[in-house]
């Protein structure tokens, strides 16, 4: 885990050593890069590093994490200023907030470490549980699992979407995402 105190220096220190990551990842494979190399690429000290961070991939959680945090907001923001939608896309924000920066999405693709953003995704979505079964009509037995599934399709496309290079718009995608599910919804009824 990361362990980041809420102060001007940490989060400098921080951000230096996901500057770092992302050069060395341009050079090698996330999987090849040590704390050593971090260190030394952002011109730190060892303990410098560990007071922020446990091992490499944590800071990715700590990026994923931090986009996440303007994202929930974001989505908020997004709902309300949708009437009518009662919350139903979920897909459409996402795709809107990550099409004018998915560097950490890239990151996690090439670290092959896509399972940090879903796991955050997914933790943050089951806060608004309540809200499922109110919006959705969703038993509340079923609130995690239908949330982990919300989240494991929102990555998956939101990933697919980055590996082609964002060719479609974001809405154009969501809502033929959407489309593709209520076909498969009907065809799923005649089986």
């Amino acid at each position: 885990m990361y362990h980041i105190k809420n102060d001007r220096r940490a989060m400098r220190s921080a951000e230096t050593i996901y500057e770092a990551l992302v050069k060395l990842m341009g050079e090698k494979r996330f999987a090849d890069i040590r704390v050593t190399d971090l260190v030394e690429q952002a011109q730190i000290g060892r303990a410098t590093f560990y007071r922020s961070f446990d091992v490499q991939e944590d800071v990715l959680r700590w990026r994923c994490d931090q986009m996440l945090d303007e994202l929930i907001p974001y989505m908020t923001r997004f709902a309300r200023s949708q009437p009518g939608t009662g919350g139903a896309s979920l897909l459409k924000p996402i795709l809107r907030f990550f099409y004018l920066d998915s560097r950490i999405v890239e990151l996690l693709i090439e670290a092959e470490r896509i399972d940090l953003l879903q796991v955050a995704l997914r933790e943050r979505f089951e806060h608004l549980g309540p809200r499922a079964v109110a919006l959705f009509n969703v038993p509340e037995d079923y609130v995690s699992y239908w949330w982990s599934l919300r989240a494991a399709a929102a990555v998956s496309v939101l990933v697919q979407w980055v590996k082609g290079g964002k060719q479609q718009a974001p809405d154009d995608l969501a809502d033929g995402i959407a489309e593709l599910a209520i076909q498969t919804s009907r065809a799923n009824l005649l089986v």
